[in-house]
């Protein structure tokens, strides 16, 4: 009987040698993305300027001139992308896309993908 008892205590305590824990699989995914080219975030600010998305959504992009315009820091650089290409399109048409819709027409797709890569650096 002792010695079953030794070996319930013991047995956990093997497995997780055998088997250590995984690491956490959402820092290794972070980690794993490499950095945006600093050259092509420097292109993306200047288009953020120069094609007046500044006005809208304030120079740092985070004080936008309306409550319901979005800050755009931060943001995933995949969903701004696919958010501007929709609104471009005409795929995504709501209230806020049609004061967008004018000013889709001033940037082609890869300058809205460098303008989404800058955008997701900003704090």
């Amino acid at each position: 009987m002792k010695t079953f008892l030794l070996a319930l205590l013991i047995a956990p305590g093997l497995a997780l040698a055998a088997d250590p824990p995984k690491k956490d699989a959402k820092k290794d995914a972070k980690a794993a993305v490499a950095a945006p080219d600093p050259a092509v975030v420097a292109e993306g600010a200047k288009l953020f300027q120069d094609r007046t998305c500044w006005s809208c959504h304030g120079k740092d992009a985070k004080t936008p001139i309306m409550p319901a315009y979005p800050k755009l820091a931060g943001q995933n650089a995949e969903y701004a992308e696919r958010q501007m290409l929709d609104i471009k399109s005409g795929a995504r048409a709501n209230a806020n896309a049609a004061a967008m819709k004018g000013v889709m027409g001033l940037v082609n797709d890869a300058e809205i993908k460098t303008i989404s890569i800058y955008l997701s650096t900003l704090q």
